[in-house]
């Protein structure tokens, strides 16, 4: 079955665009694409376009609607690191260890609906706000102990978005504001706001000597970032700002300035530029730019995707697409980005997929897709997104609020297309032949997880079926296997190929842990639950995988550590603190025998006793029988056979 490639389009004032950096194209141009991206048919028309679009945003009302094993990278050996959807695949966190030495990059604000990293801004006034460096510490897990040995200092309004540490280098991805993630906050007016972010790439082979190597400021906002071996991919987003322009016209006098401003624009003023090591040159060039194939609305956003290869930064290229886009999802070889858009009558959702394929400082347009429902509205949801072997996996739910069954879920597989720029469906379920819906009536989706040939998916409304869907034969998934117990599960976690661990909620609104037996994924079963805190207690792992941490095969024995915020202890709803909570699985081995088993808590005491510490941020990773807790810019120490002992804070 071949994907949809009818151009639905409901107007969301965000977009992502896609242009080439680097050497300009030889030869013939190239002939454009069939899919639903095509090249961009020269600079003139990229201009034209951009300055369309700036025009229709000035003008609201002109806009029209137009037509195997676990991929984590858990720690297995003797300490664990930052926590990742894909094995391979490093994600950007602002706190990061080597099994040496601690980065910990001061907490951000937020202020209003935005993230600011300016100072005098927290949520809390009587908070101190954090030093503005990035500490290194040296850490001694044998004696439980850690020592600041350098710092790096930050200018003040600029926030660390997130750090990689690859051999003797630290990159620090950094910017004046942040926005968030991805999802309904992406359809806000103020994205349009202009900024500029940039890194800074940190000589760390001494490491009481951190040494600068190289700088850049980009024009933009930060989207989103991965790092493949020695590449760092970000994406950012920017929209062309021309001192003077009204970017909402009230009168006949502003319009004809709005004119007199574009027609006297070029391309070069309206295209994002990068000053790295002190030299300012365009970001993204028109020769390689992708547009939305047959739709005449114009768009003034350029979301680009830029790889910097860590050894040589000045070797970057750029691509870009302008299509909105609600979320991305990163295999080892490929970028997939999801925009949201609708029918014409605005009664259904439709996703739009775009992938393109990494290789080095390569990245090429492959391919799209169109599928029914909505896949990504923010938190952890690209995990409803999987490549294996080629395909892409992924669920959508759609919604239809004048049904009594308001909400249903399907799964697609998507394969690339041997002779167009497509990503054909291959398979959907449910379907005629295996009509069981996934979920029960008015059930939302919850954790998904993509493990190999399986995906297992929460539903939930007042009990949790966890479902198992064999996708052995992508042309024939099927529902193999449900189980229903109470509360809900947000984060799925692989133990081995037999058991899920499940990282939610109770009925009762506590934290809850469950362990799944899914060796017969036809029956899967529960080997037990932990709970944590009274109602209303959450995690910020459920939201921010980084927060989750996982060591497998120590002495036999899976250890876990889940940060919480604690409510409601004794069904009061009162803030009761923030900890982190040790927990083991036993028997791993044997399905049938294997349990949770609670160790313990690391629980430092508050400075003001009558005050709970609230932490925005926490971070914890294993090294031996040492357990490192960050909160905020705190860090503290202890083992793990006796958490309630602490060292700190460093």
């Amino acid at each position: 079955m071949k994907a949809r490639t009818s151009c639905f389009f409901g107007f969301v004032l965000l977009a992502m665009a896609g242009c080439g950096s680097g050497s300009s194209a030889t030869g013939d141009p190239p002939q454009p694409a069939q899919g639903l991206l095509t090249p961009v048919a020269s600079a003139a028309a990229l201009e034209a376009l951009l300055k369309g679009g700036l025009t229709a945003m000035a003008n609201p009302e002109q806009l029209a609607v137009a037509d195997t094993a676990a991929s984590t990278s858990a720690g297995t050996g003797n300490y664990t690191g930052t926590y990742t959807q894909e094995m391979n695949v490093d994600e950007l966190d602002a706190v990061r260890y080597d099994g040496e030495h601690l980065y910990v990059a001061p907490r951000r604000y937020f202020h209003c609906c935005f993230i600011l990293a300016e100072a005098g801004s927290p949520v809390d006034a009587a908070r101190p706000e954090p030093e503005r460096s990035i500490r290194i510490l040296a850490t001694d897990p044998a004696n439980g102990d850690a020592g600041v040995v350098s710092t790096i200092p930050l200018e003040d309004g600029v926030s660390v978005q997130g750090m990689y540490v690859e051999e003797d280098r630290l990159f620090a991805l950094t910017a004046r504001a942040t926005y968030g993630l991805y999802g309904a906050l992406w359809t806000d007016l103020a994205i349009w706001a202009p900024d500029d972010m940039g890194f800074q790439l940190y000589d760390i082979s001494d490491k009481a000597n951190p040494s600068l190597e190289i700088e850049a400021m980009i024009d933009g906002v930060f989207v989103e970032s991965r790092r493949i071996g020695n590449m760092v991919y970000v994406v950012s987003r920017y929209t062309p700002w021309i001192e003077g322009l009204h970017y909402s016209v009230q009168t006949p006098e502003q319009q004809a300035e709005n004119e007199a401003l574009l027609a006297s624009a070029t391309l070069d003023d309206l295209l994002p530029k990068i000053t790295i090591g002190g030299e300012t040159q365009q970001l993204v060039t028109p020769e390689n730019c992708y547009v939305t194939t047959g739709e005449n609305q114009p768009y003034a956003v350029i979301t680009s995707i830029t790889a910097i290869p860590l050894d040589d930064p000045n070797n970057f290229t750029t691509a870009c697409y302008n299509e909105s886009a609600y979320g991305a999802y990163v295999s080892e070889s490929a970028f997939y980005f999801t925009e949201l858009r609708h029918d014409q009558a605005f009664e259904s959702n439709i996703t739009r997929v775009h992938k393109f394929a990494l290789a080095g400082t390569s990245v090429s347009y492959r391919g799209s897709a169109d599928i029914d429902g909505v896949v990504w509205r923010g938190g952890q949801a690209d995990f409803r997104m999987s490549e294996h072997n080629g395909d892409l996996r992924l669920m959508a739910s759609q919604f239809d609020w004048s049904n009594d069954d308001f909400v249903d879920h399907q799964l697609f597989i998507l394969r690339e297309s041997s002779t167009r720029p497509d990503l054909d469906i291959v398979s959907m379920l449910p379907n005629d032949s295996r009509p069981a819906e996934i979920g029960k009536p008015n059930e939302s989706l919850y954790g998904v997880r993509f493990l190999g040939d399986t995906v297992y998916a929460v539903t939930f409304e007042q009990i949790d079926p966890l479902y198992a869907i064999d996708l052995s034969n992508p042309d024939d998934p099927f529902i193999a296997g449900e189980l229903q117990v109470t509360g809900v599960s947000d984060f799925l976690h692989p133990v081995n190929e037999a058991l899920l661990l499940g990282l939610g909620r109770s009925e009762q609104g506590a934290l809850k842990l469950e362990l799944f037996d899914v060796s017969n994924i036809a029956q899967p079963l529960s080997r037990g639950s932990s709970t944590i805190g009274g109602s209303g207690s959450y995690s910020e792992a459920l939201y921010d995988r980084h927060a989750f941490t996982y060591q497998a095969d120590i002495n036999g024995v899976d250890r876990l550590a889940i940060p919480a915020q604690i409510y409601g202890v004794d069904n009061s709803w009162q803030f009761e603190g923030s900890e982190l909570h040790l927990f083991e699985i036993l028997d791993k081995n044997t399905p049938s025998l294997a349990a949770l088993n609670r160790v313990g808590v690391i629980a430092p005491l508050p400075a003001d006793p009558e005050s709970p510490d609230w932490v925005e941020r926490s971070r914890s990773f294993l090294h031996g029988d040492t357990v490192y807790y960050i909160r905020d810019e705190e860090v503290w120490a202890a083992f793990w056979q006796s958490p309630s002992l602490m060292n700190g804070p460093f």
